[in-house]
């Protein structure tokens, strides 16, 4: 199912059964952490703010930058992800 979401004011669509692992995901796609099961009230869920972020070259501590901060971080390859087109 395409959901549409507001990046920065521009429409994104998401494609929201293409769950994937980081590992899946090519160099230079975008997408957000698949949501962790939670309560909706600040403990994880589907309620809370997703970012989008892209892969970077395979290093072996910073693999992924969150596009709207620039912050890098490191992602397993086996943790599950909504690609963004």
């Amino acid at each position: 199912m395409i959901q549409k979401i507001i990046v920065r004011g521009k429409e994104k669509n998401v494609d929201t059964e293409a769950k994937l692992t980081f590992g899946e995901l090519k160099v230079g796609d975008r997408f957000i952490a698949f949501p962790l099961p939670g309560d909706n009230k600040g403990h994880g869920g589907y309620k809370g703010i997703h970012y989008i972020c892209q892969k970077k070259q395979k290093l072996i501590l910073l693999n992924y930058v969150t596009l709207c901060s620039g912050v890098e971080g490191h992602m397993p390859e086996n943790a599950p992800v909504i690609k963004v087109r």
